[in-house]
């Protein structure tokens, strides 16, 4: 893919992380307490005494472990068990549902791969599928329905005759679920909608029952506009009264909203709290984790670096089918990076945030369900950040970096987590996930994709037991989406795309070229990570793969192959798409 120019992508950084700086206050903490707003009156009182001085963007999650194999076909790689997460690719063992813009195309495995046909949302000007879900015979489409932002007139930044439209052309009004019945993959038939109004923040599902996060400003136009629920019978307005907020909070400029709704039965319910920008979201099998950053004794504008301490803020929801309750506030020191940041095991929210002072620091943090904190550990690698972070029953394993790699194991089997044991090796893993064979990192090291293997069974003497460094400049989705990760444990089988970098510098370092990429297959035995094989995408970008049986689908823009395990002869492979335009098309997928 093409990069933006220099100065655009330094406009975009720094209006980015303008928007973390959302809460400032020059007063000392209040403590926080959750309630409800009486009136209406009262509700628009408080957003005009409480509300931003100016637009602020969001600290997107970036963009989610056991073995993602279960039964004779791969499921998506998420971090908890027993909690799903939306896909832009999914299989019920037979069919394929791959997700591209406004469409979802069903994909026939057998005999052969075969178009079996699409459903459609929309236009593709204004819908962007998010993920997909699978629920028996239930296909569940998460998208956003956009729509084109001027921006304010005569709106830039200051010095620059670059619009807010520009940097930020897009405004999504909603955010949907749309159910379809997949019984017959042949003729799909929508069964439910459902929605509410805001920018996506994420998903997951439990059992039938998908929960939607979404965010929409306090203003439109200038005015205060509540959220609205949609379903296949209208739109309704979130009552003023029902909605959360901290009379503590020195400022607020979101709705936050969350939707369960039952996929099966098609009962709903909603909650809504008056917060900050909603940056990263966990969740367990009972609880919904949302964070928002927050700015202590500090005021920000678009160009200035705020002072003063960064906490995070926490709201806990007890989720029970569609019954929630927001049963919990917390604020910690630092930020988390994603939501591998937080696990919660035993009546305990474990946490990793990095604090950036005059040095960064990294800490963990130990809460109870009421979101206090009975302890931690701080100190982790002054002048390093957190690049990833695993949990593991009563162990943290986390990774810093600056110019090397220190990978920590971080005892939490009391409320004061200790240090058991550091390596130091070079580059950086962004992602960790245990395998069969010890912990597997995937990161970076030279510009280059790096899978290392360390073991770990004695904290106090780990070693690296191998690594594989690819050849020349590249990068892989795996580095910073877990959902790109395929690992079968039976197998000692990894799977993941790379995309080589096509620029060579000097004048043609601008000329647009499509990438070329491989699903990278490899073997993460007892003895290091040997190469199977490469699965070639010419002029296509790999996204994701899966297995079937003893078949292995790796999945481009473009094109499904279909390949067999573990000798990878070609079983054949099909265009479903003419691929994506790298210009003018950008969202971010949940």
């Amino acid at each position: 893919m093409k990069p933006l120019p220099a100065l655009p992508i330094a406009l975009v950084t720094a209006f980015l992380l303008s928007g973390l700086a959302v809460t400032h206050s020059s007063e000392p903490a209040q403590a926080s307490e959750l309630t409800r707003f009486t009136t209406d009156a009262e509700m628009r009182y408080f957003i005009s005494t409480h509300g931003e001085k100016q637009d602020a963007g969001r600290q997107e999650a970036v963009s989610e472990v056991d073995t993602a194999a279960s039964g004779s076909y791969s499921r998506t790689n998420v971090q908890v068990d027993g909690v799903d997460e939306s896909d832009l690719v999914k299989t019920d063992g037979r069919t394929l549902f791959i997700a591209e813009r406004n469409k979802v195309h069903l994909i026939d495995t057998m005999p052969s791969l075969s178009n079996t046909t699409y459903v459609e949302i929309g236009s593709s000007a204004n819908v962007t599928i998010q993920g997909l879900y699978l629920h028996e015979d239930l296909l569940v489409v998460i998208y956003s329905d956009f729509e084109i932002s001027s921006g304010p007139t005569g709106s830039s930044y200051p010095g620059e005759d670059i619009s807010l439209s520009y940097i930020y052309p897009y405004h999504s009004s909603r955010t949907c679920i749309q159910i379809y019945d997949v019984s017959d993959p042949y003729n799909p038939t929508k069964v439910l909608l459902g929605g509410i109004t805001g920018h996506p923040i994420s998903s997951r599902m439990v059992g039938s029952v998908v929960y939607l996060i979404t965010e929409q400003s306090v203003l439109s136009g200038g005015d205060i506009i509540v959220p609205q629920v949609l379903s296949d019978h209208g739109t309704e307005d979130v009552a003023s009264t029902s909605i959360c907020y901290d009379p503590a909070c020195p400022s607020v400029s979101s709705f936050v909203n969350v939707l369960a709704l039952d996929v099966v039965d098609g009962s709903r319910s909603n909650l809504t709290a008056l917060a900050g920008p909603s940056s990263v979201c966990y969740m367990s099998a009972t609880s919904l984790y949302l964070t928002m950053p927050r700015w202590e004794g500090a005021s920000s504008g678009l160009f200035t670096t705020a002072q003063g301490s960064l906490t995070t803020t926490i709201y806990r929801i007890a989720v029970d089918g569609t019954r929630m309750t927001l049963s919990a506030q917390g604020s910690v020191e630092g930020a988390p990076l994603n939501q591998f940041a937080l696990d919660e095991k035993d009546g305990r929210l474990r946490m990793a945030t990095t604090s950036h002072g005059e040095e960064t620091d990294n800490q963990v943090h130990i809460l109870d369900m009421t979101l206090r904190e009975v302890g931690s550990l701080e100190g982790i690698a002054a002048g390093e950040s957190i690049y990833s972070t695993r949990y593991l029953d009563d162990r943290l394993y986390m990774v810093t970096f600056r110019q090397v790699d220190p990978l920590f194991i971080i005892d939490l089997s009391e409320d004061d987590p200790v240090v058991m044991g550091e390596l130091k090796v070079p580059g950086a893993s962004t992602y960790l996930q245990m395998v069969g064979n010890g912990l597997l990192g995937i990161g970076f090291e030279n510009g280059s994709v790096k899978v290392s293997l360390y073991n770990v069974s004695d904290p106090g003497n780990m070693r690296e037991i191998d690594t594989y460094l690819v050849e020349g400049y590249s990068y892989s989705a795996a580095q910073y989406d877990h959902r790109a990760v395929l690992y079968d444990a039976a197998r000692n089988l990894l799977v993941i795309p790379v995309t080589f970098n096509p620029y060579s510098g000097g004048a043609e370092y601008w000329t647009y070229e499509r990438p070329w990429s491989v699903g990278l297959v490899l073997e993460v035995g007892e003895t290091g990570i040997d190469q199977i094989g490469a699965i070639t995408h010419k002029d296509a970008t790999v996204t994701r793969s899966l297995y079937i049986g003893d078949v292995l689908y790796t999945i481009s823009d473009t094109t499904v192959k279909a390949n067999s395990l573990p000798s990878l002869t070609s079983l054949g492979s099909l265009i479903y798409s003419e691929g994506q335009s790298y210009y003018g098309w950008y969202e971010t997928r949940m």
